[in-house]
């Protein structure tokens, strides 16, 4: 990959703007070229980004670099594109998975040590993620700031290299996860005879909250969607189809959200698991047509799972 698009929050007061960044890398003489209206602080990034990088012991390319920093009319301050103009960087040049970026947010100042420092204005980021669905990475020294809507997921991170991990997927399961394979995973006392599917890492923490459900978990990160060209082979599906071929799993139980791409995508796999005679179940009761896993309370996941039905 060449290209990367990582995604970041300006800050304007209580408002936290969505800023696109864009890394292309190019052959000729190498060079870093930083567009779409930065102040000065934001220009110094190049220097404070190539030194994190070596000395996190990444490679630095030596290629020409541009970063495009989008909307152009949007003003842009600070050392907060740090972490993100270093993640696009490391994206294009192939040290990290550059797909995995869509789901998350990067906001943070570099040290040349490769450090992460704390910025102002998260609070209005980190919200303003969680609504665009995605979880949002910061500098451990911002975490009493991110306390105060603990609510909302937000990754933690010391230095660069930490920020990578969490860019992390397990192996077996496809959630986040600092260690592969994740700690549900590797953990004997659950009951491996069923399977959870949800659409991505977020509903495992919801459901995890009820400490109710003892089983395994698959994320597809993603959902089947024919209207915006999603297909079968564009979501985590076929690492799922391999796990059943060689387990004990009874059952499968499908917790995709109550939405038309959400029963589209539960339909498809039960076309495909019911020929197995692998029992597919869904999630009833408990959960509004349209609702979110992640925005229902403890007492309706429980009773959803509680009162799940064959498909």
């Amino acid at each position: 990959m060449s290209l990367a698009i990582v995604y970041s929050r300006a800050s304007m007061g209580v408002q936290a703007p969505l800023v696109t960044i864009e890394v292309h890398l190019s052959n000729g003489k190498p060079g870093f070229t930083l567009v779409g209206l930065p102040e000065k602080t934001v220009k110094e990034a190049q220097d404070r980004v190539r030194s994190a990088l070596m000395n996190a012991q990444f490679k630095y390319p030596a290629k020409r670099i541009t970063v495009n920093l989008a909307p152009a009319d949007l003003p842009k301050e600070g050392g907060r594109f740090d972490l993100p103009i270093a993640i696009g960087i490391l994206a294009a040049s192939d040290q990290l998975d550059g797909s995995r970026l869509k789901q998350f947010e990067f906001v943070g100042e570099l040290a040349l040590t490769g450090e992460l420092r704390g910025v102002h204005g998260v609070i209005p980021a980190i919200l303003a993620a969680q609504k665009a669905k995605r979880a949002p990475i910061i500098a451990y020294q911002n975490a009493n700031e991110a306390s105060l809507v603990s609510e909302q997921e937000t990754y933690f991170a010391k230095n660069l290299l930490a920020a990578k991990r969490e860019l992390t997927y397990c192996s077996v399961c496809g959630r986040l996860t600092d260690d592969d394979p994740c700690n549900i995973c590797t953990d004997q006392t659950r009951d491996r005879t069923k399977i959870l599917v949800v659409e991505d890492s977020k509903d495992v923490s919801a459901m995890e909250k009820i400490q109710e459900y003892r089983g395994l978990y698959h994320v597809l990160q993603g959902l089947i969607s024919p209207m915006n060209g999603v297909g079968p082979d564009d979501i985590n599906l076929k690492s799922l189809i391999t796990r059943l071929m060689d387990s004990e799993v009874e059952e499968v139980i499908i917790a995709t959200n109550a939405t038309a791409d959400g029963e589209a995508t539960a339909m498809y796999i039960s076309r495909v698991l019911k020929p197995a005679g692998i029992k597919v179940t869904r999630l009833a009761r408990g959960l509004a047509v349209g609702s979110d896993i992640e925005y229902a309370d403890e007492v309706t996941l429980l009773r959803a799972i509680e009162n799940r039905t064959e498909l």
